[in-house]
């Protein structure tokens, strides 16, 4: 492993000088060669979801392994999308001329070599190998055994598309079923620059206990969405619906509604009911179920702490918007919250107050996505305030550093 992690920093020293030229070119070909092998993939994940069966892995787990057409090709042009951004490596900014006469610019500089680790989503290997090479990144890319045929046929795509312009380090994804290897790699921070773990709480504690380098932690997303006395009850009910089904294995769903006591009684029914008919489980205060004159679920203590990444919601009723922050400070985990109001003071102190990578007004909290929010694809969420929060692209795969210009200028 020692070997290995020094080929990836050897790597990412040739990755300082690509040409934007080149870069762009081996982004379009890892699309095109993507989509020419989307079968392989597809025969390849059958196999990972036959496994996920076989240990009858969970529904939303499942969802996040499985690829078909329409996934692959929506991975294809995340990676044409960002072949097509503006360069981020090398690019100077906030340049200004110092009493000295000094020219003074920041420019952005890769971050080195990012070592991964993510569990199911084999689509993360195809995201983050783009990102890495559009930010000159060298990456070590470790996903679970549930993805282990998938993450294969991917990593092979990608070093087929690298050969002959790029070292094979560049990119490297490392056998989905050995841990010994990633605990190796997590204490040589002489050769690894940062590492990131997506996933669930178990894989984040391991992380921050056995890593010598910097850590930025992908965690769950225990979402809230706030129904506040002012909301317009049209656009509330759209949203509700949209965060919690649309897709309900994903972190930026919403796993617990806080609805204000003040909303009409006729508005709660109809709402369980178009969640009901959807297939959610509802989970409610007693408050709401006296509310809709329905026989539900009482939600429990657990249940407000609880990423479900399932069609299960909790619903909590709250008396002011005071309430529902001290609620989402007390269980939110940092991720996305949103507020359906029509008032611009709650919005403005919902926003104030609130602590999460992504605040939305008036919107689903489906939207906290790198693709939705001009990145392409993401790396990921970030919850760690350091050295990103919210989705990472290319530029949050990036640091800063000042470069001085001056004509033989000495400091008295």
């Amino acid at each position: 492993m020692n070997n290995f992690a020094k080929k990836s920093k050897d790597a990412s020293k040739i990755l300082r000088g690509l040409k934007k030229e080149l870069r762009k070119e081996i982004l379009f070909s890892l699309a095109k060669n993507l989509m020419e092998r989307s079968s392989e993939v597809i025969e390849a994940n059958k196999k990972d979801l036959a496994y996920a069966e076989e240990v009858n892995l969970g529904s939303s787990l499942k969802d996040r392994l499985m690829l078909d057409e329409a996934r692959i090709e929506d991975m294809a042009n995340g990676v044409k999308a960002i072949a097509e951004q503006d360069e981020v490596v090398g690019e100077f900014y906030k340049e200004f001329t110092n009493a000295e006469g000094l020219r003074v610019k920041r420019q952005r500089v890769p971050l080195g070599v990012i070592l991964m680790i993510f569990e199911s989503r084999p689509n993360v290997v195809i995201d983050c190998a783009a990102l890495a090479l559009k930010s000159s990144n060298a990456i070590i890319l470790k996903g679970g055994k549930e993805a282990k045929h998938s993450n294969e046929i991917l990593g092979e795509i990608i070093q087929d598309t690298l050969d002959g312009h790029l070292p094979k380090e560049t990119v490297q994804v490392l056998a989905s079923d050995s841990r010994e290897e990633v605990n190796k790699l997590l204490e040589l921070e002489q050769y690894i620059d940062v590492v990131i773990p997506r996933g669930g709480e178990r894989l984040i504690e391991h992380v921050y206990k056995n890593a010598k380098m910097p850590v930025i932690a992908h965690f769950k997303g225990l979402c809230h969405m706030y129904l506040d006395k002012d909301a317009d009850l049209n656009k509330a009910m759209d949203l509700v619906i949209n965060a919690k089904t649309q897709r309900t294995g994903v972190c930026n769903a919403i796993e617990t509604l806080l609805i204000h006591e003040n909303l009409p009684s006729d508005f709660k029914v109809k709402l369980a009911s178009e969640l009901e008919s959807r297939g959610t489980e509802l989970r409610v205060d007693d408050s709401f179920m006296k509310s809709t004159g329905s026989k539900l679920k009482l939600a429990n203590e657990e249940d407000w702490a609880t990423e479900y990444l399932d069609n299960i919601l909790s619903i909590k009723t709250v008396c002011s918007i005071d309430e529902a922050i001290d609620h989402i400070d007390e269980h939110g985990s940092f991720h996305t919250e949103s507020i359906v109001s029509e008032n611009e003071n709650a919005q403005n102190e919902f926003i104030s107050r609130v602590d999460a990578s992504c605040v939305a007004i008036n919107a689903s909290s489906r939207f906290n996505d790198g693709g939705q929010l001009g990145l392409g694809a993401e790396l990921g969420i970030s919850t760690t305030k350091l050295h990103a929060y919210g989705p990472m692209g290319a530029e949050q795969m990036t640091t800063s550093r000042y470069v001085i210009v001056g004509d033989g200028n000495i400091r008295g």
